[in-house]
């Protein structure tokens, strides 16, 4: 049996170069490590189509060389259009190829999925345990109403949907991502600012139920077998987590660690052992020089508590240099909308602060939502004063997007955009009640993408500065990208084109090719 999993061509972010658009595809090597233990008799592929930069034309020609069993894509919502272009060309050039699909849409969108007729069957959740016992019975539909965690049409064209899969409760027991099944060495190649990526995770979950975020219920553990579910995190112990990080960094030359958890600071415990570890070992020099840069996403409050107690400093004496913040909002309505908690604007202060003035090394990257039910320009424009005042090096303004699956999308929201292609996080897809759709789009297109000098201005003192290498190189890379990006959408207003909806996201030169 031949098992190939995909990560189809795809838009990409405008301010990354092609080297470091793209994080290995942690999540298929996931499955496939599973698989190749679990099955050895099973061909188990990982093609990464926007690592290797083959485009539309070139995947086609690889697809049709040789005949797929099973096809297996995992998406997010705005890519998910193309993991369904891609799962229409295998069932084109190999009908009976069984698609599977995964991710954080599919489960989520199961009857818009299903009636595509391109997927077959559905993993919901963790895929691992699911995903293997589903190759044990690929070619016997009748079984799999047995398997937990999936979903599919009867053979009366009902929707079935079997019980949720319990959590795995030991992430030590899985086995290895499959790295060796790409070619790690092209991820980070040529880019000064995360050379040698990689990606890689220590955790499972969330301490919090954002209403905005899909990642917390889908890693989350369910309550009465199907829908209702709590956050639950699990981590791998910090000794496993160790030496996957010298094993990457010995065996592949890995030297920029990027972690996919969605909260990596959540258990002081690990944080505290791991960076010991760390500490103790080869990849940090007796004069105390990190051979490893992380960059990671943490809680405000979580960096709070572990300032108090001793552990901040040893990560980031363990490399730690980059920091992405949910600051979110600086209004307990705001909070109260976005269901997070012990995050207030008192918090998200203490917390920078404590970066900024006690580890300059790092850099910080803040978030801030705007466009829930009921916002207005002044709240936009409170947002924005507020983000100068707590200073993060840059500060990401991202609309409100009601993924399927999420409490947002569940809400009562204005003038919802139908094009899931937008739903990129930097697009505004739907209108507060107080500002449409279009108002949206124009507010934030003012917003992010018109010059702004006090923003230019911020970028040039640090360029100018900045005693941190990578602090400035960083700087200057957004400088330049932010403006190249803001003369794009300057000259297209001039020229009477109407707006690019889908600004934040570039087609790549390589994407039809």
């Amino acid at each position: 049996m031949r098992v190939l999993l995909l990560r189809p061509p795809r838009y990409m972010w405008p301010f990354n170069r092609d080297e470091s658009a793209f994080w290995p595809p942690l999540g298929l090597l996931c499955l496939a490590a599973a698989v190749r233990r679990e099955l050895p008799d099973v061909r188990i592929e990982v093609w990464d189509a926007p690592g290797n930069c083959w485009g539309w034309r070139t995947l086609a020609a690889r697809l049709a060389a040789e005949p797929i069993d099973v096809l297996g894509i995992g998406e997010e919502t705005v890519s998910a259009h193309e993991g369904l272009r891609a799962a229409a060309l295998v069932k084109e050039l190999h009908p009976g190829c069984v698609v599977v699909a995964g991710g954080t849409y599919f489960p989520y969108a199961i009857e818009q999925t299903l009636d595509t007729g391109v997927v077959d069957v559905i993993v919901r959740g963790e895929g691992e345990v699911t995903f293997v016992e589903l190759l044990r019975s690929i070619n016997d539909p009748q079984n799999w109403h047995a398997i937990p965690g999936l979903a599919f049409r009867g053979p009366a064209g009902q929707t079935v949907v079997t019980p949720a899969r319990p959590l795995i409760r030991d992430l030590d027991s899985l086995p290895r991502p499959a790295y060796d099944l790409i070619d790690l060495q092209r991820y980070g190649c040529g880019s000064r600012n995360h050379p040698q990526l990689v990606s890689l995770e220590h955790s499972r979950g969330c301490v919090d139920s954002c209403g905005f975020c899909i990642l917390w219920k889908h890693m989350g553990e369910s309550l009465n077998g199907n829908g209702q579910v709590r956050p639950r995190v699990r981590t791998k112990s910090a000794e496993r987590s160790f030496e996957e990080v010298h094993w990457l960094y010995r065996e592949y030359g890995r030297r920029t660690f990027g972690w996919v958890d969605p909260t990596f600071n959540a258990i002081p415990e690990w944080s505290d052992q791991w960076a010991e570890r760390m500490l103790r070992s080869e990849l940090v020099s007796p004069r105390g020089v990190a051979w490893t840069l992380h960059t990671a996403w943490l809680r405000a409050d979580a960096i709070v508590r572990d300032e108090k107690l001793g552990i901040l400093r040893k990560l980031v004496r363990a490399g730690l240099r980059q920091a992405v913040i949910g600051l979110e909002r600086d209004d307990p309505r705001g909070l109260t909308t976005v269901g997070k908690h012990h995050n207030d604007a008192e918090v998200c202060r203490e917390a920078i602060a404590i970066l900024r003035e006690k580890y300059p090394q790092v850099y910080i990257i803040g978030s801030l939502i705007f466009g829930l039910p009921g916002d207005t320009w002044a709240d936009l424009q409170r947002l924005l004063r507020w983000q100068d005042r707590l200073g993060p090096d840059y500060c990401f303004i991202i609309p409100l997007t009601p993924n399927p699956g999420t409490e947002a999308a569940r809400g009562s929201l204005d003038e919802v955009d139908p094009d899931l292609s937008h739903y990129n996080f930097h697009t505004p897809v739907c209108g507060t009640g107080a500002l449409d759709l279009r108002s949206m789009q124009a507010l934030y297109w003012r917003i992010m993408l018109r010059p702004s000098w006090p923003r230019m201005q911020r970028l040039l003192r640090t360029v100018v500065f900045e005693r941190c290498p990578r602090k400035r190189r960083i700087s200057l890379s957004l400088l330049v990208h932010g403006t190249r990006i803001s003369v794009r959408s300057l000259l297209s207003r001039l020229r009477a084109q109407p707006a690019q909806v889908n600004c934040y996201s570039r087609r790549p030169s390589w994407y039809e090719t």
